[in-house]
Order: structure tokens, then sequence, then C-alpha cells
């Protein structure tokens, strides 16, 4: 498996519009980011995810190769998110750990891995539209 983001908990690994996706969990109950890879035929491979015109939750936080490993389609470029933004609930709110208080404030959402495997998707899809 190759994602920028290990250690976190893989949650899932799917493909959806052509292209490889995940969904990770920084810490158990966490705060989750979805990714999506792009293989180097791809015209936004190895482009800053500043550059990209997509619209996802908080906007792109990374584009990363370094830590990718070949695949059978290539090496890839992974661009993600994450849900860990001001109104983000760092944690579940209904995990039974200390920390809870600290990272929940009224109002925050915090997304589950459903919801974020959709956000995940919907990038998955504006990605595979681009063209060059």
């Amino acid at each position: 498996m190759c994602l920028p983001v290990q250690p976190f908990k893989v949650e899932r690994e799917w493909t959806h519009a052509g292209l490889q996706c995940a969904v990770v969990q920084a810490r158990e109950d966490s705060h989750r980011c979805g990714s999506v890879r792009v293989p180097s035929i791809h015209p936004a491979f190895g482009k800053s995810y500043v550059d990209l015109d997509v619209s996802v939750h908080g906007d792109l936080t990374f584009g990363d190769l370094e830590l990718c490993v070949e695949h059978k389609d290539g090496q890839g470029y992974w661009f993600g998110f994450n849900c860990a933004h001001s109104g983000d609930a760092m944690y579940d709110p209904a995990a039974k750990n200390e920390l809870e208080h600290y990272f929940i404030h009224a109002g925050d959402h915090y997304w589950f891995q459903d919801e974020v495997e959709a956000e995940t998707e919907r990038l998955a899809e504006q990605l595979a539209l681009i063209v060059n």
C-alpha cells in the first residue's frame, strides 16, 4: 500500500472514477483524511495541490510523492484533504477517552467514515475530469 499518511489507520481503500482512493484515521476515534492517487500519466501528477482547481472539504491539504512506491501502473501521486479544520471535531463525540473534552466544541461536526468516503469520491470525480 502506498499512502503518504501512514502510520495512520487505513479504514478503506477502493477505486472510484478510475482512481485509487483511501480513507485514513489519524488515531483511534480521531479525525479522518481522504486521499486520491493519480498515476504518472495523469495531468495533475506532481503538481502542487494548491494549483489544482477542485472543491473538497477544507480544500486540498497535501499532494505527495515522496513516500510512494511503484504500482502496477507506474508511480502515483496522492492528493488529499483532512477533517481537522475549524468547525471540525477532532475526536468522535461518542468516544470514551480523556482527551474528548479538549477537541469537541459546540457546533463542531465530526466526520464519520461514510461521509469522508463520499467526499473522497467527489474528489476522485473532479480529478478524473482534469485533462491537459
